[in-house]
């Protein structure tokens, strides 16, 4: 152990849910809990809040371990413990051929696929990035020499595409903030949204894993005119904007490149097979401006942080909840007073719902669920909507009749897709008036129906007129 640490670290800026995150998370370990995993959107700062507890640790004379499985979650990790206060003595890198290895330092940033053929070095405390790969054997090797240490996983997305839980890997779970309260303190961005009216034709492809087959969906996507909409739309929504697209393959991925090309747009291909330097490169020229877009194939859905990308395209569907919502988080950081832009081609958030939807999760393995799209199209203006609209924000349209489940097929175009939340106030009356005067029809409480006012739109409601309209008894609090 160095002998040069001074009593004191300077402490890293933490923000108040990073701090009640991390007196959470201690909390579970106060109790006996040796392995926590601890839950944060996409850009809610897990790192910082891992490099904040490591940096305790130390000073306390305790060796730790930071495992990831990609170079940028390294570096990443390795660049905040630096701004803990702790120095380059006091850290060592497990990466084959980083000029970083300190053998004997007291932490230790690792690649899961270094470490697993080598030698453990000793820890008391070990933190799993991107702790949702958890189950998989590497992990479970590694973890296994570690009997009497404490393991904390860090995660947006605490779900596999298989739909098994993470108990078996984890014995509590610390939601610390949903994606709402993060925007509400201007640290996250609600994106707006444009998705397609109808999403491809995806019956002919198999399932393998609990996602798409990638050949069939490369067959499927790979296509000049699909192509060409991708561009036209990024042209008309979002041209100019710091750009990542995610396709369904290499060559999908290269295609794309080569249509905003021929547009006249800088835009570059990265795949698991590009040489480190060359998407280190790829990834500078995107952060200085001087690449546009870059599109990828399984690269940049994890541990890549850029606050200047404003624009995600989607150009791939997926059965992944969790691989969505990693996708969508690569452009909700803010960066100014720039908005964020979700380019949906692939009918993601007809599958899974908004970003910023609210996610509630559990430890437990969960059954997929079956269901209408989260969405609706206004027959005269063919806005996508919440299917619980009433009255159509774009041109008045009023919805007489219950939404139909299927989306009405309109080629060639994507429209702006609007979360409940941001719905005019006169919307959301008009559905509460409905929702009060059936509750009264049916002798219900008037609590049933602010229920379900606060399920559908995150809040209670204010509308206490309408309320004593049909419940005209002297208190409706019931």
């Amino acid at each position: 152990m160095p002998d040069s640490l001074p009593p004191t670290l300077p402490v890293l800026q933490l923000r108040p849910y990073q701090e009640r995150g991390i007196a959470a998370v201690r909390a579970e370990i106060a109790r006996g809990v040796r392995r926590v995993l601890m839950v944060l959107p996409t850009g809610g700062g897990k790192t910082v809040v891992a490099a904040a507890i490591i940096a305790g640790a130390v000073r306390k004379q305790k060796r730790a371990l930071f495992l990831a499985h990609r170079r940028e979650l390294i570096d990443q990790c390795y660049g905040k413990l630096l701004a803990s206060g702790l120095s380059r003595e006091h850290l060592g890198t497990i990466l084959a051929g980083d000029p970083r290895a300190r053998p004997h330092a007291p932490v230790q940033v690792a690649s899961v696929q270094t470490l697993v053929g080598r030698k453990h070095p000793p820890a008391d405390l070990i933190f799993v990035d991107e702790a949702h790969h958890t189950t998989a054997r590497t992990y479970e090797r590694i973890l296994e020499s570690y009997p009497g240490a404490v393991v904390v996983g860090l995660t947006a997305t605490p779900c596999r595409g298989d739909g098994r839980g993470l108990g078996d890997a984890f014995g509590a779970l610390v939601q610390v903030a949903q994606f709402g309260d993060l925007a509400a303190e201007g640290f996250l961005i609600v994106p707006t949204v444009y998705s397609t009216r109808h999403p491809v034709d995806l019956s002919a492809v198999k399932s393998t894993a609990g996602d798409y087959n990638l050949a069939d969906l490369d067959e499927a996507l790979n296509r000049r005119e699909l192509v060409g909409d991708i561009v036209a739309h990024w042209q008309e929504h979002a041209a100019g904007r710091t750009t990542v697209v995610f396709a369904a393959s290499v060559a999908h991925s290269r295609a794309i490149v080569a249509q905003f090309c021929e547009a006249g747009v800088r835009a570059e291909h990265l795949d698991g097979t590009t040489d480190d330097d060359e998407r280190a490169a790829i990834l500078a020229r995107l952060a200085c401006g001087e690449t546009t877009v870059v599109a990828n194939f399984g690269v940049l859905t994890e541990g890549w942080d850029l606050p200047r990308c404003k624009c995600v395209v989607l150009a791939r569907p997926t059965k992944s909840k969790g691989l969505y919502l990693q996708m969508a988080g690569r452009g909700l950081r803010p960066d100014g007073d720039t908005p964020a832009l979700l380019l949906d081609h692939a009918g993601c958030v007809l599958a899974h719902g908004f970003p910023q939807d609210d996610q509630e999760w559990s430890l437990e393995s969960k059954k997929k669920r079956a269901g209408a799209a989260p969405v609706k199209t206004c027959p005269s203006c063919y806005a996508a909507l919440p299917t619980g609209t009433l009255v159509c924000p774009e041109c008045g349209h009023v919805f007489e009749a219950p939404p139909r489940e299927e989306i009405e097929t309109v080629d060639g175009a994507l429209v702006e897709v609007v979360p409940p939340s941001t719905l005019p106030v006169a919307v959301r009356r008009a559905w509460y008036e409905g929702t009060v005067a059936t509750a009264a029809s049916r002798g219900w409480k008037v609590g049933a129906a602010r229920h379900r006012y606060r399920e559908k739109f995150g809040a209670w409601p204010a509308f206490t007129d309408l309320e004593r309209r049909y419940y005209p008894r002297p208190s409706v609090t019931s």
